[in-house]
Formats: C-alpha cells, sequence, structure tokens
C-alpha cells in the first residue's frame, strides 16, 4: 500500500502542496516525488536547517546534477549546491529578474527537480518572490492563437551571461523544444525575455518573427500564464522549502535589487537517471 503524505492544495485550482515540516521529514521520498509529480510543487515552511542537511535532503530525491571537471566553471565554479545570495554584477546568482524558464536547457542538462531552501532572508517582505506557473492547465486553457505558436514555431535562445555558463552551453543561437511528451506530461521548456532596463542572463528569438512580433507573443503568452488560476507567488521568509518538479512548472525570479535585502537560497537539481 503507497504512503500518503498529508498535505493542503495551495492554489484554488487545487495545485501546490504545503506540507508541515514534521510530516515532510518523516515522509519517504517517493511518496513526495509522486505528489511533486501529481501537484507541481511543494512548501514546507520552518525547516532550520544548514546547507549540509540541505544537500543531505535532495539528495536523496534522485542523481544530483552537480558540474565537476570540465564542466566546474558552471555558475562560477560550483559542484552540486549554488548558493543565491544576489551578488552585485551578477544575473543567476544576483538580484535581478530570471523572467519564465525551466532548469537545465541551457546546460543541456536533465532536471527533473529544483529545491530552493531559504537560509536568510531579511529586510524583504513583497519583493523577490519566486513564481510558479501550471504550464499543463494552463495550455488546455489558452487561446488557440497563442497555443499554435508554441506548438509549431520554432523558438532558440542563446546565452548572454558566459560567467555563469562557460563553455558549456552552445555559441550563438541553438534550438530549444518548447515541449517535450513524458507521456504523464508535456514538459515545457521556454526562456522568456527579460524586461526593458533588466540585465539579461539569456535571449530568446522566435525563427520568422520580427522582433516586435516576438516581444508582442511573449507579452501576452506572459499575461495569460500570470493569471491567478495558473500562477503562484512565493515570498520567502527564513527557513521555508520550495520544492518543484521542473517538468511539471515553469517558474521565475522576481527583482529585489535594493541593498538593505538579505536574500540567501540555496539550490539543488536532481535527475531521475
Amino acid at each position: 500500500m503507497s504512503e500518503i503524505v498529508k498535505f493542503n492544495p495551495i492554489m484554488a485550482s487545487g495545485f501546490g502542496a504545503y506540507i508541515e515540516h514534521r510530516d515532510f521529514l518523516e515522509a519517504k521520498t517517493e511518496t513526495i516525488k509522486n505528489l511533486l509529480m501529481r501537484q507541481g510543487f511543494v512548501v514546507v515552511k520552518n525547516l532550520g536547517i544548514d546547507a549540509d542537511t540541505f544537500r543531505d535532503i535532495y539528495s536523496a530525491y534522485g542523481t544530483i546534477v552537480e558540474y565537476a571537471d570540465e564542466k566546474i566553471g558552471v555558475g562560477f565554479g560550483y559542484r552540486d549546491t549554488l548558493k543565491l545570495e544576489g551578488e552585485k554584477g551578477k544575473i543567476v546568482t544576483g538580484r535581478g529578474q530570471l523572467p519564465f524558464h525551466a532548469d537545465g536547457g541551457l546546460l543541456l542538462s536533465q532536471v527533473d527537480q529544483v529545491f530552493l531552501y531559504a537560509a536568510e532572508i531579511k529586510n524583504v517582505k513583497f519583493r523577490g518572490a519566486t513564481t510558479v506557473c501550471d504550464h499543463a492547465l494552463a495550455c488546455q486553457e489558452m487561446p488557440a492563437h497563442l497555443l499554435r505558436v508554441l506548438e509549431e514555431e520554432t523558438f532558440e535562445v542563446r546565452v548572454l551571461e558566459r560567467g555563469y555558463y562557460v563553455d558549456v552551453s552552445p555559441d550563438g543561437w541553438f534550438k530549444v523544444p518548447v515541449f517535450t511528451d513524458l507521456g504523464w506530461v508535456r514538459k515545457m521548456l521556454i526562456y522568456f525575455p527579460f524586461d526593458e532596463g533588466q540585465p539579461a542572463s539569456w535571449e530568446p528569438r522566435i525563427v520568422g518573427f520580427t522582433d516586435h512580433e516576438t516581444h508582442t507573443f511573449f507579452q501576452e503568452l506572459g499575461a495569460f500564464l500570470k493569471q491567478p488560476r495558473y500562477y503562484y507567488k512565493h515570498f520567502w521568509e527564513d527557513g521555508d522549502l520550495l520544492i518543484m518538479d521542473n517538468r511539471r512548472v515553469i517558474h521565475e525570479r522576481e527583482e529585489f535589487n535594493d541593498d538593505a535585502i538579505v536574500r540567501r537560497l540555496y539550490r539543488g537539481q536532481t535527475a531521475d537517471l
């Protein structure tokens, strides 16, 4: 008989799962993984763990996505747990916006689960949120003209923040398949453009579209995906753990470019290899 873990749905649609920290720590990893496939993301509060314990937790979920040997320069040099500490002059690990994306595509890495843990949060209540989108439900209910572009057009991307992606990502423009049918879900791999005025870590384009057409498409698609029915904002507090199934959701980071703000997260990634 399969184990059942107690949770409360987070979104009005029933998507997402809030789990009390004791229930989370006592649950089997397979139970949480199966819940993630259905619910998309899990939130656990008040964990109070250190970086080593965080690694112990996420390493139980699959093969750690790590960067060693010839890939050791990825992310300015880290192996497994990436520290997102709001470093000035950097983008992925910095303080600006990271628009909608799924992890792994730019580094050609398989990423199935993404773990974010709030090590220290100070002087911030309503900025720097991590947002999550239920792309499967959104695509079911999406206007036909938007879905047609996602399904039929060719999306390409190029990396701009070479200090983060080093020589692992391809040079120049390369194709990113928006959908990959995994049987139980169509994984969505898409990279939205950065807002004007935000330092950009990557740049997308749609083959055959003008810059204006590309901008208009992403603007309309973003407005649709950010409706409350599909979109959750997590405002961080100390000890929060957010786990996402990277095949079932896309996510973004809102900017928090204020010197007084401390927002230190740890990130881990695992794959079902």
